[in-house]
C-alpha cells in the first residue's frame, strides 16, 4: 500500500515539472530584441485571427514570417515580424508606431472585436505578453494570463473602446560575467487614449479620454508604445514558465482521484464477486451428457458455448476499426508520457499537436497489426483490403468532416482554417509515413496464427431471447457510461479549458493517474455489462463490448455542450455567430469520438479476455 501510495506522490509531482527549453538565448546590452506579432483570441469565440488581419492594427512595409510547425499552424498561430523597436536595456518613455486612418467599416469591426472581448498575442523571446493579476490568498507574487485585451467595452452604455497605446515591461536576470542577460518575463499593459496626432500623448495624465471606436464615420488612430528593462532576481530563466502555469488546487485533483478509487473498488468488488460465484457454482469439469442435465440449473452463459465465439457480423469494419482504436490508444499513450518527462515544453510552441500527429504517423504499424490479426481470426482472408480500410477509414471521415468546417473558416477568414499547404502536407506524411506502417502491420499480424478459442462454433446460431429493459442498446449504453465518466469528469473541466480558453495544461501527473484508473473502469464496467448480456442468452458480444467501453464518450460530447453555455458563452449572449458555434461542436464530438475509440478498444480487448478466459475453465467432453 505504501508502494501503491509513494506511486501516486510521485506522478502527482511531474504536473509542474518541464523541460524549459534546449537553447536559452542570451542578450547583451544594446541587442536588438525582436518582437514578433501572433494572433487575437477570445476566451469565448473559438475563433482566433491573424494579427495583421485586423484591419485597424499597423503593417510593416516587409512582413517577415518565420516557420512553423504543424502544430503551430492547427491552432491558429500566425507568427510575424512588427516594427516595435526593443533595445536590451534601453527604456523608451513613449515611441510612435504609426497612425492608421480607419474607414467606417474597420471601426465598427474593431469595436466588433473588442465586444467578444478578443485578446492580443505578442511574443518576445517565445514567451508570450502577458497580462500580469494577482490571485487572492496566493503566496506568489505575481501570476501572468497569456495575453492582453484588444480594448475595453463598456456594457452598461454599450460602448467599446480601443487600445493603442502599451507599456511593454521586459524582465531580466543577469547570466554569466560578461553581461550578458536572459529574459525572466513578458508583461504588456495596454491603455486607451484618444490621439490620432501622430505624436505621443501626455502619458502622465490620467485624465485623457478614451478612444471611442464602433461609430459608422472615419477616424484617425495614433499608435504608440513604451518600454522599461527591469532587473528581476526572484525568477530564474528555468522557471520563468511557472508564472504562466495556473496553479490549480491541488487538492481538487486529489479530490477526483479520492472519489475514482471508490468507484474501482466497489466495482472490482463486483468483478470479483462474478468470478467466485462462476468458481464456486458455474465452473465444473462437465460431460456433454451432465451438461444437458445440469441445463435447468446452470447460469445462462453456459448455455451459449457453441455461439459465443461465432465470428462477429460486420467483421470486415469492426478490425480496422478496433486497430486505429489501438493506434489512437498507443498515440495518446506515447504523448501523455512526453509531456509527462517535461519533454513538451510550453517554449515548444504547437509541440502537443505536432507530436500528437507524428505519433499518430508512426503507430499505424500498431493499427495494421492487430486488425490484421483479429482478421484472420475471424476468418477473413484478404489481408491487403483490410490494411487499406484500416489506413483509410477512419482518417477519412475526420479529413472530411475538417475539410467541411475548413471552408467555414476560410470565409470568416479565421487563423484556425487550415492552409492548402498543410493539407497537402498532411496527405503526404499519410502516404508516406502511416499508409505504409499500417500495411507492414497489417502483413505482420494477418502472418501470425490466428488465436485459438476455447469452444467449437456450431453451425446453427442460437435463438437470442429478448432481452431486459436495462440490456436494450439505449439503456444499456448510458449505464455503461456514467461510471467511467464519473472517474474523469473533474479534470475534464480542466482539459476544456485548456482546449478551448487558451489556459496552459500541465498536470500530466494527474492526468496519468486518472487514466489508469479511467482504464480500470472502463475495463470493469464492460466485463459486467459482457457478463449480464450472456447470461441473458445474448451471444452477439463482439460489438457490444466496443460500445459499452465507448459509451462514456456520450456523457464527453454532453458535458462539452453544457461547458459551452456555462463557460464559454456565460456572460456574453448573442455574439457567438454561426461558423464559431460549429466549429466547437464539431472538434467537441471528434474529441469525443477519439476518446470513444481508446475507451471502446479498452472494453473490447478486457471482454474478449474475460469471455475466452471463462469459457476455457469449462471442458466438454
Amino acid at each position: 500500500m505504501r508502494l501503491v501510495w509513494a506511486t501516486l506522490a510521485v506522478a502527482s509531482s511531474v504536473t509542474a515539472f518541464y523541460i524549459p527549453s534546449i537553447s536559452p538565448q542570451s542578450f547583451g546590452s544594446g541587442d536588438r530584441v525582436p518582437l514578433y506579432v501572433n494572433r487575437v483570441f477570445s476566451e469565448h469565440i473559438p475563433l482566433p485571427f491573424a494579427y495583421y488581419d485586423l484591419p485597424h492594427v499597423c503593417k510593416p512595409q516587409t512582413i517577415q514570417r518565420p516557420w512553423l510547425n504543424i502544430g503551430e499552424v492547427l491552432r491558429g498561430d500566425r507568427i510575424a515580424s512588427s516594427d516595435y523597436q526593443l533595445v536590451m536595456g534601453q527604456n523608451a518613455s513613449c515611441q510612435v508606431l504609426c497612425t492608421k486612418h480607419l474607414t467606417p467599416e474597420a471601426n465598427k469591426e474593431a469595436a466588433h472585436f473588442i465586444e467578444q472581448d478578443y485578446q492580443v498575442e505578442w511574443i518576445v523571446d517565445k514567451l508570450p505578453a502577458a497580462t500580469v493579476y494577482q490571485r487572492p490568498g496566493s503566496k506568489v507574487t505575481k501570476r501572468y494570463d497569456a495575453g492582453f485585451r484588444l480594448g475595453d467595452y463598456d456594457a452598461v452604455k454599450g460602448l467599446s473602446y480601443l487600445n493603442n497605446h502599451v507599456s511593454l515591461h521586459i524582465l531580466y536576470e543577469n547570466h554569466g560575467d560578461k553581461g550578458s542577460r536572459r529574459i525572466v518575463g513578458f508583461e504588456a499593459y495596454p491603455r486607451s487614449i484618444e490621439n490620432g496626432l501622430d505624436m505621443c500623448p501626455d502619458l502622465e495624465n490620467p485624465e485623457l479620454p478614451k478612444l471611442l471606436v464602433g461609430e459608422d464615420k472615419e477616424i484617425a488612430v495614433t499608435y504608440s508604445y513604451s518600454v522599461r528593462w527591469i532587473e528581476d532576481n526572484t525568477v530564474r530563466w528555468t522557471h520563468r514558465w511557472d508564472r504562466y502555469l495556473p496553479g490549480s488546487n491541488q487538492q481538487v485533483h486529489w479530490y477526483a482521484i479520492f472519489n475514482s478509487a471508490i468507484i474501482i473498488l466497489l466495482l472490482s468488488g463486483v468483478v470479483a464477486v462474478i468470478l467466485m460465484r462462476m468458481l464456486n457454482r458455474d465452473v465444473s469439469m462437465l460431460s456433454e451428457e451432465e451438461f444437458r442435465e445440469d441445463v435447468e440449473q446452470t447460469s445462462g452463459w453456459k448455455l451459449l458455448h457453441g455461439d459465443v465465439f461465432r465470428a462477429p457480423k460486420y467483421g470486415g469494419l469492426l478490425a480496422p476499426l478496433l486497430g486505429t482504436t489501438v493506434q489512437v490508444m498507443y498515440t495518446f499513450i506515447a504523448t501523455i508520457a512526453l509531456g509527462t518527462l517535461g519533454i513538451l515544453s510550453p517554449s515548444y510552441r504547437g509541440g502537443l499537436l505536432t507530436t500528437g500527429i507524428v505519433m499518430f504517423m508512426l503507430m499505424g504499424i500498431a493499427a495494421g497489426y492487430y486488425s490484421g490479426h483479429l482478421y484472420r481470426t475471424w476468418g477473413g482472408g484478404n489481408w491487403l483490403k483490410n490494411a487499406l480500410m484500416t489506413a483509410i477509414a477512419v482518417p477519412l471521415v475526420v479529413v472530411g468532416v475538417e475539410l467541411v468546417l475548413n471552408l467555414f473558416l476560410w470565409y470568416r477568414s479565421s487563423s484556425a482554417a487550415m492552409p492548402f499547404s498543410t493539407v497537402l502536407l498532411m496527405f503526404v506524411l499519410w502516404l508516406l509515413v502511416e499508409l505504409p506502417l499500417t500495411v507492414l502491420g497489417a502483413w505482420l499480424g494477418f502472418r501470425r496464427p490466428p488465436y485459438s478459442e476455447p469452444m467449437r462454433t456450431n453451425a446453427i446460431p442460437r435463438p437470442i431471447p429478448p432481452l431486459p429493459k436495462y440490456l436494450r442498446p439505449i439503456p444499456s449504453t448510458l449505464l455503461a457510461g456514467a461510471l467511467p465518466f464519473a472517474v474523469i469528469f473533474i479534470e475534464l473541466f480542466f482539459v476544456l479549458k485548456s482546449i478551448w480558453q487558451d489556459a496552459f495544461y500541465y498536470e500530466y501527473g494527474f492526468t496519468i493517474i486518472v487514466g489508469l484508473i479511467l482504464a480500470l473502469t472502463v475495463c470493469e464496467t464492460t466485463i459486467i455489462m459482457v457478463w449480464l448480456s450472456l447470461n441473458s442468452g445474448q451471444h452477439n458480444w463482439w460489438w457490444r463490448s466496443f460500445v459499452y467501453g465507448a459509451s462514456s464518450s456520450v456523457y464527453i460530447f454532453g458535458y462539452s455542450v453544457f461547458f459551452y453555455f456555462a463557460r464559454l458563452r456565460a456572460g456574453m449572449p448573442g455574439v457567438a455567430g454561426f461558423v464559431p458555434t460549429l466549429t466547437f461542436f464539431v472538434h467537441s464530438l471528434l474529441i469525443s469520438a477519439a476518446y470513444a475509440l481508446c475507451t471502446g478498444s479498452m472494453g473490447f480487448f478486457a471482454a474478449y479476455f474475460f469471455v475466452r478466459r471463462i469459457y476455457s475453465m469449462v471442458k466438454l467432453s
